[in-house]
């Protein structure tokens, strides 16, 4: 797995109208099956993970407990995620040279916390999309900029346990069957694209709550989201910054 700093500067890169008037880094980590025996063993561990996972996932969408989804998209929401997750845990641990943050292990969807740091047990969650106009559309178009996703509430799903950290990953990809196609046959490209915390969460100058669809989920219902838009979103390298002061104390 390769990582690969970015500076983002919106106004540089066709969008001089953007909400997000400061630099924003994100990490491009990318794995090679076709050409890395190490990445081969990471595609290879995720796919497996992955099937055992959907074998637990509920067939019903997350949003949605009346709606079916097929085996194919449960796959690729389970590879997406356990990638998107695998990809933070390796990035923040090689940026330390130490044990940062673990997985935990997967028990229910409703009360799921994908990573959390050894010292300070503090509580992180991971969630990924598939933004098929690309990153810097993503973070910089004004108005249709993506948000870090916090914790939401449906009938389905009533109330999701706090958690410390909310993490953004993205795929630049066309849809979740692109995505299966990239990650099993070809390249995949992960971007690790900042967060929020969840005081962030609910400071009213920096966050808003929306009514969406979630662009991985089978389903036509909306749920309310907490969110804070990319323009407010700690970058990357903050994220890093904040966790290694947590666990440094």
């Amino acid at each position: 797995m390769k990582f690969e700093a970015i500076k983002l500067e919106c106004s540089k890169v066709g969008y001089p109208n953007s909400n997000r008037t400061k630099d924003f880094w994100y990490v491009k980590c990318s794995i090679e099956p076709n050409s890395s025996v190490l990445d081969k063993s990471i595609q290879m561990m995720i796919k497996k993970d992955s099937e055992m996972l959907a074998e637990l996932v509920s067939p019903k969408a997350a949003n949605d407990s009346t709606l079916d989804r097929t085996q194919e998209r449960i796959l690729a929401n389970s590879i997406a995620g356990l990638l998107a997750e695998y990809a933070w845990k390796t990035f923040l641990n090689f940026c330390t040279n130490k044990l940062l943050v673990q997985e935990t292990a997967f028990e229910e969807s409703k009360n799921q916390i994908d990573l959390i740091t050894l010292k300070s047990k503090m509580k992180i969650e991971v969630r990924s999309s598939f933004p098929y106009n690309g990153i810097n559309f993503a973070i910089c178009h004004n108005p249709k900029q993506f948000d870090i996703l916090g914790p939401y509430h449906n009938d389905y799903k009533p109330n999701e346990p706090e958690k410390e950290l909310y993490l953004r990953t993205l795929y630049h990809v066309k849809d979740y069957g692109d995505f299966l196609n990239k990650f099993l046959f070809d390249k995949t490209e992960i971007y690790l694209t900042g967060g929020a915390t969840w005081d962030m969460m609910f400071d009213k100058n920096c966050s808003l709550v929306k009514d969406l669809v979630p662009e991985d989920e089978n389903t036509n219902v909306k749920s309310n989201y907490r969110v804070v838009p990319f323009q407010h979103a700690l970058d990357t390298m903050e994220i890093l910054k904040l966790i290694k002061k947590e666990e440094n104390e």
